[in-house]
């Protein structure tokens, strides 16, 4: 899941280089568009894959659909290791180079990951 979450920084990050004369709420919602019609929905890796990803202006918020599959689809696997997968978020989001013009913009990344057996089931949500 590490490696999934870190390719999807750098292909924002890489994106996020490219464009010069967009405010930044517009290439925020550029580029999710962009990820989500190119990548999602990505492979899974680590028992996990992202499905979408959108920006919310008015929140200024990426927004990360991801699905939790096979052994990381179980509620209690999650609640066992809720803390080292915030955790593990949160450390994602600050090392994340390409980020860091977002992150300083005062935006937020919100990861919300439903069970792939049953889509309308939220495993995990957090805002970080």
């Amino acid at each position: 899941m590490k490696k999934l979450l870190l390719c999807i920084f750098a292909v924002v990050g890489v994106v996020s280089l490219m464009s010069c004369q967009e405010t930044m709420e517009e290439k925020a919602a550029r580029q999710a568009k962009e990820y989500t019609e190119r990548y999602c929905p990505t492979p899974v890796v680590n028992y996990s894959r992202t499905d979408s990803i959108v920006f919310d202006r008015e929140r200024k918020v990426y927004i990360y659909y991801i699905s939790f599959c096979d052994a990381l689809d179980d509620p209690d696997i999650i609640d066992q290791n809720r803390d080292k997968i915030t955790d593990m978020l949160t450390q994602s989001v600050r090392e994340a180079t390409g980020l860091k013009n977002f992150v300083d913009a005062g935006f937020r990344f919100e990861y919300v990951c439903h069970s792939a057996k049953e889509p309308k089931k939220v495993l995990f949500k957090i805002t970080i």
